[in-house]
């Protein structure tokens, strides 16, 4: 898990457009500040202290940078001079200046030590290579620069570049080229030789370009990932799309920006945001919230495709940039500099990629992304083209066999769907065969009858959790695309709650384990909502309670048969409750801090206190228990879990309470008083049970009355 640790200011900015960048320093926790054109700070980031600094006359055209091989800083004057001067020099400005025959973009220290030098013409070598060999070909600068040009500088712009280092040692240099005169962007990267840091091969290039008049690029980078370094491109229509780079290789053009991943939902992406990668797998994000009500940076891990971490900000700046320096992020917008500390762990991804089974269907369409939606246009325009083609070859055969010539075999060709529900009776078979079934089989069934089970995790109480069947598949296709038991909960239970599914959704809260608190506080609305039985159908059930929940035991044992579909038939069997959905949402594990915070914004003061009377009839009712999940059946306890919710809506609703005048209130608060106390003289009572049953064990009798107080004892001696 990700985790952003609260910011803090480190220098005021006077011109961001003057503010030339960061890098890391010689010294563990120090970041080199070039903060103008002639300022140069040296900062330690835990404590702000400024440990060194210089002011020159000249103005600087990039960041200052450390080479560690060297030991020297190292910066660039006008584009095409350059300083080199220790650390403990007071004064650079008498430092000797070195020409180079070339415009230099900006400088990079690499995790090596080395130094790159990015040039205006999107070359690239090391300090060493420019400083040997800046004295070549002085008389044909001109020529030389134009046999390596890669960008064109009077129409381009090289903008947010970054050195990879592969798994291997290989550096990869990446950058984005702007033109000028439509903004449309182009990605150009290569690897370069780790001797002399020039560009091994050619540099691969990749446009940055979707179909559609009304679709922009709100901003993309590249991300080192498990898988290898890979595109990532934020979109208007809030798409997030990956694209893996092909090292080595020459890219497939009609890859375009990859494969779309997930939607954006929290930030608004028609305004600009950036976005760097901040490690393996992680992406930090600084855009606008979705009420425009000032910034958000949130952190984005690529591999599970969730959003792990937010950190917001009163005021939103359209002028934003950031830097990665050891585990700090280095944002710059306004004018101001700030810090943002995070931290990564590796080990607790529970809540990333649930517990799900991935299943290998490599036979379905899923398996072959839809890169764009052009594609899936051409192939529907594809289909009705052939679809043509049967008719006039069957014409054709008629009369080729009608002159005497011999019958050639047809080729087999797909059949056509012509309407909505033959598409989807298809599409609904091809599902079918290709769902994972296991046979189950088990001496409680009788003789030659089977049970089917089409996941891992069914309980044979409850039958097993299967939705209708359009929400199955919907479930299947997610599980096996390695969405995690949050991500599939959030999805899901507001389609079955719209679709007024209370089954469906009782199946969906026990079949999963992990649900944000969010869901289940409108899981919580919805089990509320329903209509209350009438008192004649409730009484009726009441009085067929024992007799129905006998008869039930008896065919388990006697008769055995296939459990029943519905979840709520057992509930109903053992006690009859109008509330089986309800006591279903009140099952469900949860952290308490954030549970409190959205019932208190979600759940009014009388629908609390009906809650409340539900939870009181849990403790008071011992028939009345709420029933444990798929996960936790070892470790539940019905009345726990009834005082976490009270102590919940106490919590969330305190002021309400305090302040109400009602009598009822006083009168249920007093009841739930008395119910606290009447178990706290329980617990009392095992308390002095307890010294009893240890002296029980330790096989000490107990004696009389009289020979309880044992401070003085009687003796009898004769003396004569």
């Amino acid at each position: 898990m990700a985790k952003l640790l609260a910011y803090y200011n480190l220098c005021p900015i006077n011109n961001i457009d003057d503010f030339l960048g960061l890098s890391r320093d010689v010294d563990p926790g120090c970041v080199i500040n070039t903060l103008g054109r002639n300022i140069i700070l040296v900062v330690k980031l835990s404590n702000q202290r400024q440990i060194r600094s210089w002011t020159v006359i000249d103005r600087l055209s990039s960041k200052v940078v450390y080479d560690f091989r060297s030991e020297r800083y190292v910066g660039i004057f006008g584009g095409r001079y350059m300083r080199c001067w220790k650390r403990d020099q007071n004064d650079m400005n008498s430092v000797k200046k070195v020409k180079l025959y070339r415009t230099v973009h900006d400088l990079f220290c690499l995790e090596s030590g080395q130094t790159l030098l990015l040039y205006t013409d999107g070359s690239c070598e090391s300090l060493e290579s420019a400083l040997e060999t800046r004295n070549q070909n002085r008389s044909h600068v001109d020529t030389a620069e134009s046999t390596s040009i890669c960008v064109d500088s009077k129409t381009h712009t090289i903008r947010d570049v970054q050195i990879l280092t592969l798994d291997n040692g290989t550096p990869l240099l990446t950058y984005f080229a702007r033109k000028e005169e439509d903004g449309s962007l182009e990605l150009n990267y290569a690897l370069l030789n780790p001797a002399d840091l020039k560009v091994h091969k050619t540099i691969q290039k990749i446009a940055l370009h979707r179909i559609g008049d009304d679709l922009k690029l709100a901003s993309a980078c590249v991300v080192d990932g498990s898988d290898g370094p890979s595109l990532l491109s934020i979109w208007s229509d809030s798409r997030i799309f990956n694209l893996q780079l092909s090292i080595g290789q020459s890219p497939k053009r009609e890859e375009g920006v990859g494969n779309f991943i997930e939607m954006v939902q929290h930030m608004n992406v028609k305004q600009p945001l950036s976005m760097a990668s901040i490690g393996k797998d992680y992406v930090a994000f600084y855009a606008n919230n979705k009420n425009q009500d000032g910034a958000m940076l949130v952190l984005f891990n690529v591999q599970f495709k969730v959003f792990q971490a937010k950190q917001y900000f009163k005021v939103y700046f359209l002028s934003s940039r950031i830097w990665v320096v050891e585990s700090n992020i280095l944002l710059a917008f306004g004018q101001m500099l700030a810090v943002v500390p995070f931290k990564i762990s590796k080990e607790q991804l529970s809540d990333m990629i649930g517990s799900q089974r991935m299943f290998d269907l490599s036979h379905t369409i899923d398996d072959e992304s839809i890169n764009e939606e052009c594609e899936l246009i051409d192939a529907y325009a594809f289909d009705e083209m052939r679809s043509q083609l049967p008719r006039q070859t069957s014409v054709q055969n008629e009369i080729e066999t009608s002159n005497g010539t011999a019958e050639q075999p047809l080729e087999p060709m797909p059949k056509r769907l012509y309407s909505e529900a033959e598409f989807e009776e298809a599409l609904r078979a091809s599902y079918q065969e290709s769902l994972p079934v296991d046979v189950i089989e088990s001496s409680l069934l009788p003789k030659d009858m089977v049970q089917i089970k089409l996941f891992n995790n069914a309980d044979a109480s409850l039958g097993p959790l299967i939705l209708s069947e359009k929400f199955e598949i919907m479930l299947e296709e997610l599980e096996r695309c390695g969405y995690s038991e949050l991500e599939i909960c959030d999805r899901l239970i507001p389609w079955l709650m719209q679709a007024n599914l209370p089954e469906d959704l009782a199946k969906c809260l026990k079949r999963y384990s992990v649900i944000s608190e969010r869901t289940i506080i409108k899981a919580l609305k919805y089990a509320l909502s329903l209509p209350v039985p009438e008192k004649e159908v409730e009484t009726e059930l009441y009085a067929k309670t024992t007799p129905s929940a006998k008869k039930v035991k008896m065919l388990k044992n006697e008769d055995p048969e296939l459990p029943n579909q519905n979840i709520m038939v057992e509930a109903q069997a053992n006690h009859p409750s109008k509330h089986d959905l309800l006591n279903i949402v009140l099952s469900c594990s949860f952290n308490r801090n954030p549970l409190i915070a959205y019932a208190r914004k979600e759940l009014d003061f009388q629908t609390v206190t009906e809650l409340l009377k539900h939870l009181e009839y849990l403790l008071v009712d011992p028939m009345a228990t709420l029933s444990e999940t798929l996960h936790s059946g070892d470790t539940f306890d019905s009345d726990e879990q009834t005082v976490q919710w009270i102590m919940v809506l106490l919590d969330s609703h305190y002021q309400q309470f305090i302040l109400s005048t009602e009598s009822g209130i006083r009168e249920q608060l007093q009841c739930m008083l008395n119910i606290v106390e009447r178990h706290i003289g329980l617990l009392g009572e095992v308390q002095a049970l307890s010294p009893s049953l240890r002296r029980m064990l330790e096989k000490k009798s107990h004696k009389s009355g009289r020979d309880a107080n044992q401070w003085y004892s009687v003796e009898t001696i004769t003396l004569y």
